[in-house]
């Protein structure tokens, strides 16, 4: 069994960080952060789909571990079970969530555990989850707000791979190589190619459960699941998207209400400031 890790107990990460290396036993760590609808779970199907290349399966923990949209109640719970998960025979963890306790954040920033954090124009988080979840403007913008929080703190640790949206939509392929370099590994183009199969066809599957949940008729259906043939035959990137969220779920007065309130991480991650609607500029 892994013993107690002294980071657990609260200590500073530069401490943690030097005494961690005379503990052998302490699993390698992988979380896949970042802003809600952002592609985190498919960052962290890649993270495990890699590390089965050099671990048995059964000597690694993956799942998500839930978000904190109301209180810091659930970055306790979250803290708690990573907790629970190191003390257990695995050698390598991989957990999914957007919202880490104190625990887990030292961690990350003490460059214990690896961190793919994965973001987006924050605009268009905020409208994804107002369309997938059908919940209101201010809800969402808090959510969204919240973990901007820790993005701040990953943009400048170090020790974070930060992975824009568009390149995780747009070259999954040459993410998964960014991403596989990051933890570590030498592999070859054909290796990659074969993790990038495998996390595209998971990614269209969930895709499409989404949409039989909304089909109409068996037409609907065999129209959803002709998307599967996109998968046979050499991999390729996935084809660009270019309808943001917002185009279909921010009205005007809450787009210019984001941007005004968000300016500083828009600037930061290099969006437009505009407060005018970008289907208004056209």
């Amino acid at each position: 069994m892994v013993g107690w890790h002294p980071i657990l107990q609260g200590l500073e990460p530069e401490t943690v960080y030097s005494h961690s290396k005379n503990i052998s036993k302490f699993p390698n760590m992988v979380f896949c952060s970042g802003m809600p609808r952002i592609s985190s779970r498919w960052s962290q199907e890649t993270c495990y789909e890699l590390e089965k290349l050099r671990t048995a399966e059964d000597r690694i923990d993956c799942g998500y571990l839930g978000e904190n949209r109301i209180s810091g109640k659930n970055a306790l719970i979250v803290d708690d079970f990573v907790a629970n998960a190191i003390k257990k025979n695995y050698i390598t963890l991989i957990f999914q969530s957007h919202s880490f306790g104190t625990r887990v954040l030292k961690m990350i920033l003490s460059g214990l555990a690896k961190n793919v954090c994965t973001y987006r124009d924050p605009r268009d988080s905020i409208a994804s989850i107002m369309r997938k979840e059908r919940c209101e403007y201010e809800p969402a913008f808090d959510f969204v707000y919240s973990s901007l929080m820790m993005f701040e703190l990953f943009s400048v640790d170090n020790n974070s791979l930060l992975l824009p949206y568009s390149e995780t939509i747009n070259d999954p392929i040459g993410t998964t190589a960014k991403i596989a370099n990051y933890l570590d590994f030498d592999l070859t183009e054909d290796q990659i190619n074969d993790v990038h199969l495998k996390t595209h066809r998971l990614a269209i599957d969930r895709r499409n459960d989404q949409r039989r949940k909304s089909a109409k008729s068996s037409k609907d259906i065999k129209i959803i699941d002709q998307g599967l043939q996109t998968l046979y035959g050499k991999p390729t990137d996935a084809p660009n998207i270019k309808n943001p969220w917002r185009y279909s779920s921010l009205n005007k007065t809450q787009c210019a209400d984001a941007t005004k309130k968000l300016r500083i991480w828009l600037l930061k991650m290099n969006y437009s400031i505009s407060p005018i609607a970008p289907w208004n500029c056209q």
